[in-house]
């Protein structure tokens, strides 16, 4: 009203003279046109009554919220305004400049709103996969999963399916478990989808070669079919799920685990080969560049499959498997897991199966053995003092001692004056316990010099752990 305008103020009057007038002023107004006057009556309403407020509101017995999107629960509201449009990521680059610069706005059009926003960033779930010209993430609160990929999308669209309870990745590939079933989406151009496919909208997971576990998805009610799953892992084209009647798997090198079946069928989910009556309870699921290692446990019982082309699952040889053996030593994690070799941690050992290879023969560990020697049998690792950390790969290994840090690779042994928890090569860094990082500079003694850098983009963790020294014997 021309009376109280006040360019310089940001703030409605608040006295009652003020309110009393302005209300005196609006009630003297001739009739308008319907719009018009509903939007005058609110005005009036929330000058005499106050806006209608959906947060920390105390109600008393037998009143209730107003009807209006602001008082929705967070997970109704944070669905809304982000298939409204509402950017729900504001610092990913790769959405925020996908996206019209408003789309982030929404989010402060009341405090519920903004309050929606950060409690869904705090308990809601996000993944994300960025390619080098594309990229991919999605976003979940309380079930609703949107998704948001920059080849077909411009703004974040809602997953056509039911609420998800749990949502597994890999990359382009994707499993929700839902009260309907399991729906899946993204790539499945190996089957592990149980279909053959390189872009999947989110479809059901169906069972046709797996009879126990489509007759157990069939008997439970319809909105209680998350009760089939105990287990998803979905790891480099290759599904494993766990269910209370047997384990199933889809996807790349399936003979390896399912034996083979028939061509035409060969992308389905396949029950794995197993003995009769082994239902795991627990997977151990780790992939190299080119093969897998799966360790299944029934208690304490334990079966494995994967490549063993090179004797690296222990087993006394390099026979091509065909399904899951009994494995003859107790594992308690694969801690690392190349082509050609595993390194398992049992008990209070570091056990190696496999090839030995350039890195590995250098370095002393396995004592008598050359390079090129299969191990078909586990072996320990011999180590000369205990070892509190350790992680390796096809031509690298770490291990972390007492107040020294040793790297071994194709080119040049190194130690470092600290105990690492992290690494990363090119150039070659380490992590203290403190999390500062620092490049290998210079050597003396054997030891190689330290200077603090900046964080590097890509690390690797070193695996803490427990081992025991054990003396070299030449």
């Amino acid at each position: 009203m021309p009376s109280i305008h006040n360019d310089k103020s940001t703030s409605a009057p608040a006295s009652a003279p003020s309110l009393e007038s302005l209300l005196a002023a609006l009630s003297k107004l001739p009739p308008l046109k319907p719009t018009a006057q509903a939007l005058l009556d609110r005005a009036r309403s929330i000058l005499t009554s106050g806006p209608p407020l959906s947060m920390n509101v105390e109600l008393v017995a037998g009143q209730e919220l107003p009807v209006a999107l602001h008082t929705l629960n967070q997970g109704a509201v944070w669905a809304c305004l982000v298939g409204g449009g509402a950017n729900p990521d504001l610092e990913h680059d790769k959405i925020r400049n996908a996206l019209a610069p408003e789309a982030k706005c929404l989010w402060f059009l009341c405090r519920k709103f903004f309050f929606t926003l950060n409690v869904a960033e705090k308990d809601g779930e996000c993944c994300q996969f960025t390619g080098r010209y594309n990229g991919y993430h999605h976003r979940m609160y309380m079930g609703r999963l949107f998704m948001f990929n920059s080849d077909y999308h411009t703004a974040f669209t809602r997953a056509r399916m039911p609420r998800a309870l749990e949502v597994y990745s890999d990359d382009l590939t994707h499993i929700a478990r839902t009260p309907k079933g399991l729906w899946g989406w993204g790539d499945s151009g190996h089957g592990q989808l149980g279909f053959e496919s390189s872009k999947v909208d989110p479809t059901r997971l169906t069972f046709p070669a797996c009879a126990e576990v489509a007759e157990l998805e069939a008997s439970l009610p319809l909105w209680e079919k998350h009760r089939m799953v105990t287990d998803v892992s979905l790891i480099c084209d290759r599904t494993f799920i766990l269910t209370p009647v047997g384990t199933v798997m889809a996807g790349y090198e399936a003979r390896l685990f399912t034996g083979r079946v028939e061509r035409e069928n060969r992308h389905r989910f396949h029950p794995v080969a197993v003995p009769s009556g082994f239902v795991p309870d627990h997977i151990v699921h780790v992939v190299s560049l080119f093969t897998a290692t799966v360790i299944l446990s029934m208690g304490d019982r334990q079966m494995i499959s994967g490549g063993n082309e090179c004797g690296q699952l222990g087993l006394g040889h390099d026979d091509e498997m065909s399904g899951f053996v009994d494995l003859p030593f107790g594992v308690d994690r694969i801690i690392t897991s190349a082509d050609e070799f595993n390194v398992f941690l049992g008990g209070r050992q570091l056990l190696f199966a496999g090839k030995v290879t350039r890195h590995i023969a250098q370095s002393g560990l396995l004592p008598g053995k050359r390079r090129d020697y299969k191990c078909l049998t586990p072996t320990p690792l011999r180590f000369p003092e205990r070892v509190k950390g350790f992680w390796g790969d096809y031509d690298r290994m770490v291990w972390v001692t007492e107040g020294v840090t040793h790297y071994y690779d194709d080119e040049n042994p190194t130690m470092v004056p600290i105990e690492a928890t992290a690494v990363n090569k090119c150039p070659l860094r380490f992590c203290d316990s403190t999390g500062q990082w620092f490049k290998v500079v210079g050597e003396s003694d054997g030891v190689a010099g330290l200077v603090e850098c900046e964080v590097p983009i890509w690390r690797t963790e070193i695996i803490p752990v427990d081992v025991d020294p054990l003396i070299n014997i030449k």
